[in-house]
């Protein structure tokens, strides 16, 4: 799709571009060959051939892009926007170009590493920071180049991954989607520039960070809220904080889950969860190195109470057993059955208490195996009584169906590995 819409992009640029040549110029003759990307090691070249001196222009003569192209990106760059090329599509033509280059540099750091058989492993991880340190210095030219050509942070990979029919694309999408694409575009690229500013930095840190260290990932997560607060309105701001806010934790309060709410109730709980909870940090994956666990388990627990407050006592235990998938599994599979509330709450607690029962039972050192076994055999069978007569014969009928392996697995020893038989000494 990727190919197809940059494929678009320049057949509608060359179609601009050619009219507006033969307005200005009356035509214009071809020059040159066809231009290779190669890399030194002081800038950015596109070499050619040398080219033949250039006719006298004639009318009507064909347009060659050769004519634009240039050793030097921002003249290039200059000569699309003279003949009245789209930014859009500028940047469709220079982006896929600087990436390829760019990759192209950094595959040859591999290429040209020596072998390092015999050192030891802490010279090659001490080559192998050095070369991470090379490639990162690589992507801060490239993304300065970019900013330099097109006026703003952009990255390829991000765009890229926009227009997939991944499921990346479809959670950016539900993010997103609220506002027009050229802003989509700039937030989502946005959100990749500090990803990649966050994991470089851990990267090279090995992942152990010193007290020291910290400041400079909350920066990151302090620029990242800066830029997206500078490319939106407030309340498009709000709608972004609580849309990641929905994304945070809070999935269990659904109608599927046994939670009763409306649209507005759950608009509200996301922004109890976003007012609590530090939501940027959370979507660059940088609560745990920003935040002590002290910090994370009071902000957790604050949102608890708050939400209690606001669902009142009985719905407050309907989330709380909707986040148990003991009791997901009673629910789902009786979901059609007319099973009433009373009756599933009844089945789930038995259920729970059984299996913490099971583990209490398998865990007794003082018991021998056959001991386990018959007190867990009873076990089952008063389970297996009390949700036949708390579901009734339909739905207990359901919920076997589904999940009787499961109920007996749980509340059973577990399986014995096969034994491998004696080694033969050879």
């Amino acid at each position: 799709m990727l190919a197809l819409g940059l494929s678009l992009a320049l057949t509608g640029a060359l179609l601009v571009m050619n009219w507006a040549l033969f307005r200005s110029h009356g035509g214009l003759t071809g020059f040159g060959e066809e231009r290779k990307v190669t890399v030194t090691s002081v800038r950015l070249v596109r070499q050619t051939q040398p080219a033949p001196a250039p006719a006298v222009p004639t009318t009507n003569a064909p347009f060659h892009w050769s004519a634009l192209e240039s050793p030097d990106y921002a003249v290039y760059a200059a000569n699309l926007r003279t003949v009245g090329c789209p930014e859009r599509t500028l940047r469709d033509i220079l982006l896929p170009d600087i990436e390829k280059l760019y990759n192209e540099r950094e595959r040859a750091l591999d290429e040209t590493a020596e072998d390092t058989f015999w050192q030891t492993a802490d010279q090659r991880d001490a080559r192998q920071r050095q070369r991470d340190a090379k490639a990162r210095a690589l992507n801060l030219e490239k993304r300065a180049l970019i900013q330099r050509l097109l006026g703003t942070e952009l990255s390829y990979e991000a765009l890229k991954e926009l227009r997939s029919d991944g499921m990346a694309s479809g959670i950016v999408e539900m993010l997103l989607g609220f506002m027009d694409m050229p802003k989509s575009d700039q937030l989502f690229t946005v959100h990749k520039l500090r990803e990649e500013d966050a994991k470089a930095f851990l990267t090279a840190t090995e992942g152990i960070l010193l007290d020291e260290e910290i400041p400079v990932l909350q920066a990151v997560r302090d620029r990242y809220e800066k830029e997206l607060g500078a490319a939106l309105r407030g309340d498009e701001f709000e709608e972004l904080r609580l849309r990641l806010a929905a994304m945070d934790g809070v999935e269990n309060l659904t109608r599927r889950g046994g939670v009763s709410l409306t649209g507005a109730e759950l608009r509200e709980i996301y922004r109890l969860h976003a007012d609590t909870h530090d939501v940027f940090a959370k979507t660059l994956n940088l609560q745990d190195e920003i935040y002590p666990e002290e910090t994370r388990e009071k902000g957790e627990a604050a949102f608890q109470e708050l939400l209690r407050r606001f669902l009142g006592p009985e719905r407050y235990a309907d989330a709380e057993r909707a986040k148990d998938g003991l009791f997901r599994e009673l629910l789902q599979s009786t979901e059609n059955q007319g099973v009433p509330k009373a009756a599933l709450v009844q089945a789930y607690e038995a259920r729970r208490a059984a299996t913490t029962q099971a583990e209490q039972i398998r865990a007794d050192a003082q018991l021998s195996d056959e001991e386990r076994a018959l007190l867990l055999a009873a076990l089952r069978a008063k389970t297996t009584q009390v949700l036949a007569s708390s579901l009734g014969p339909v739905g207990f009928d359901a919920f076997m169906k589904q999940y009787g392996k499961q109920l007996t697995n749980s509340l059973s020893l577990p399986s014995a590995r096969p034994n491998a038989g004696p080694v033969i000494a050879r």
